[in-house]
């Protein structure tokens, strides 16, 4: 089972990808402005890909260190030959390894040194981009939220729900559970814990069993990181 659990904690981390596209037209004002133009927030500060990867490699949580990189390619791997019904559910999630996320973004993902935590550190142009990742978890939790996967020849369901996971220091919070089933039994549990710091976000997933607070704690921890970067 341990094989295959990577490429189901990256299905129950969809909302990375949620809003490729940039989301909803903003409304028009009186004037022919756009309302989140007339809006508009102070620019935050970008976050390059080695700021990121610093504060990556130099957070602990529960006495665990991360690396970029490590399991991430392998779970291209799985999920590039891989099946998903629906279909859809499979281009969401490659979008996610392959970083595209809202255009302009800055990303940097890994592992934690025992390999039960999957995490991303992400730095957008604005707070507004930011948050527009955010909200497409729950959109991302009801358009897969019950989603067949094929993978090293084994079958399992994979049952998506929204969450509202409690992350110390965060501006705004969103979260997926999986419930993994195979051969008609829950096989594992994965949560996704999502968290809006400015104008950057932070992203946790266990790739094996594991109490919530272990996911928590890591957000926990890579938001203290954030915040004091800022």
């Amino acid at each position: 089972m341990k094989r295959i659990l990577p490429a189901i904690a990256l299905v129950a981390g969809l909302s990375l990808a949620g809003c490729t596209g940039g989301g909803e037209e903003p409304e028009q004002t009186a004037d022919g402005g756009s309302s989140s133009a007339a809006e508009a927030q102070p620019e935050a500060e970008k976050l390059d890909e080695a700021q990121l990867k610093e504060i990556f490699e130099s957070t602990q949580a529960d006495g665990q260190s991360f690396k970029k990189g490590g399991a991430t390619g392998e779970m291209a791997k799985a999920l590039e030959g891989s099946k998903f019904e629906p279909a859809k559910c499979k281009d969401i999630t490659l979008n996610l390894i392959n970083s595209k996320l809202v255009e302009g973004g800055n990303s940097v993902a890994g592992a934690s040194n025992d390999n039960v935590l999957s995490a991303g550190l992400s730095s957008f142009d604005s707070v507004d981009d930011a948050q527009t990742q955010l909200d497409g978890t729950e959109k991302v939790a009801e358009e897969c939220s019950d989603v067949k996967l094929t993978t090293a020849g084994l079958e399992m369901q994979v049952k998506m729900k929204a969450s509202d996971p409690d992350v110390a220091g965060a501006d705004e919070t969103a979260g997926i559970v999986a419930s993994v089933e195979t051969g008609g039994q829950t096989a594992t549990e994965i949560r996704y814990v999502a968290a809006r710091v400015d104008n950057n976000l932070v992203a946790v997933t266990n790739v094996a069993d594991v109490e919530e607070a272990t996911v928590t704690n890591a957000a926990d921890a890579f938001v203290e990181s954030m915040k004091k970067a800022s």
